[in-house]
């Protein structure tokens, strides 16, 4: 069971319990357009989210699949891309790498802290600041936030290794209260090569069908396209 962490989920969309949103960045010259979608319960408390990969055309098909149950500390990842023959699972010290072929990491996207990490310390009060330590086989693995005191959005993820700072997060524009704070804009950091990219929201979150979340990720990828070009169309 995890050490109780922070009450207010990542990427939460207020009242939605079932949602998504387009994300744009470029890496390089090559323009990349994802899709996330997430789904919350209760009782137990449980979110399930999904990341697709649309452009660019050669990694379309591409998707990570988280599933977590918070009080359970339990956190189930998958990933696949169009080139395996099924999705596999992302374990242990993995889950704290990257994406494939991007700089952002899983914990980056998901609900809640990993449940391995265990909380160990708060920064100054009132600052917001929380650390969290893995356990020994994770080679000292340190994950530092900061949030918004009064709000409770995490705006900067730091992970570290060894001692060393490896890789950042960061929230750079915040949606209004309206939208519940929903990043606007982000930018994930290698630490060590001073490279870093920018993913930005490309509209506000819409709504989904609780059950679009039991199809198959192809249909789910296909409500959230079907859901965001309809928002788009009545704006």
């Amino acid at each position: 069971m995890r050490v109780a962490g922070p009450a207010r989920a990542n990427f939460r969309a207020g009242r939605l319990a079932s949602y998504a949103f387009g994300v744009e960045a470029a890496i390089g010259n090559n323009p990349m357009r994802y899709l996330f979608a997430r789904r919350f319960s209760a009782s137990p408390e449980r979110a399930v989210t999904a990341i697709f990969v649309i452009k660019p055309d050669v990694l379309f098909g591409t998707y990570v699949w988280m599933e977590e149950e918070r009080d359970a500390g339990e956190c189930r990842i998958s990933t696949y891309l169009p080139t395996m023959r099924r999705p596999i699972q992302v374990v242990d010290r993995l889950a704290f790498d990257c994406l494939p072929l991007t700089d952002i990491g899983y914990v980056d996207l998901m609900a809640w802290p990993h449940p391995v990490l265990q909380l160990s310390g708060a920064g100054e009060p009132g600052t917001g600041t929380r650390v969290y330590r893995g356990p020994a086989r994770l080679d000292a693995l340190v994950v530092r936030e900061c949030s918004v005191p009064g709000t409770g959005v995490v705006v900067d993820r730091v992970v570290e290794q060894r001692g060393e700072p490896i890789r950042r997060w960061e929230a750079l524009e915040l949606g209004g209260q309206a939208e519940d704070w929903l990043p606007r804009r982000v930018r994930v950091s290698r630490l060590d090569s001073g490279h870093w990219t920018d993913f930005t929201r490309s509209g506000p979150a819409v709504p989904l069908a609780c059950e679009d979340f039991d199809d198959s990720p192809e249909t789910l990828r296909e409500a959230v396209e079907n859901a965001l070009a309809g928002a788009e169309a009545r704006r």
